[in-house]
């Protein structure tokens, strides 16, 4: 039984782990999200204001910066999303696994209970055996002795 208790316990450090991972690539992509929202605003800043902004070459490089800042935002947002959904997943096997864990624990505990309970009624039983056979005993021997003086 407590080898079952182990390997729950391995699954739920693997889970763990997951989890923590899960967490840091949303905190990664947050990060990178924050940097091309950087990078928008310094293109927009760029296109409204200054000399350059007159230029239709810097005009189109800037047109096509912001669409790739807006496509990688895209692709961020739906990655975020898969590894919410991952993060939530794992979230919920944790629970379970957790539940199991606690279950598990309770009849091991359980079954030790009743294990030193068969050794506590073995001993009395075996005492009582004991002073039963002793009695028996002590009871022949009364008898015999009750036999003999005639």
């Amino acid at each position: 039984m407590s080898q079952r208790v182990d390997q729950i316990n391995r699954i739920l450090k693997l889970q763990r782990q997951l989890h923590r991972l899960s967490e840091w690539v949303l905190i990664s992509l947050d990060q990178k999200d924050r940097t091309l929202v950087e990078n928008q605003e310094r293109v927009l800043t760029s296109l409204s204001g200054g000399d350059l902004a007159l230029h239709d070459r810097f005009i189109r490089n800037a047109s096509r910066r912001l669409k790739t800042i807006a496509s990688e935002q895209s692709r961020i947002q739906e990655t975020r999303q898969c590894v919410r959904a991952g993060l939530q997943r794992q979230e919920r096997m944790m629970e379970v696994t957790k539940r199991q864990l606690g279950q598990m624990e309770r009849e091991e505990s359980a079954c030790e209970e009743k294990r030193q309970l068969e050794v506590v009624l073995d001993a009395m039983l075996s005492g009582v055996e004991a002073s039963l056979t002793q009695a028996h005993d002590r009871t022949i021997r009364k008898r015999q002795d009750a036999n003999r003086e005639p």
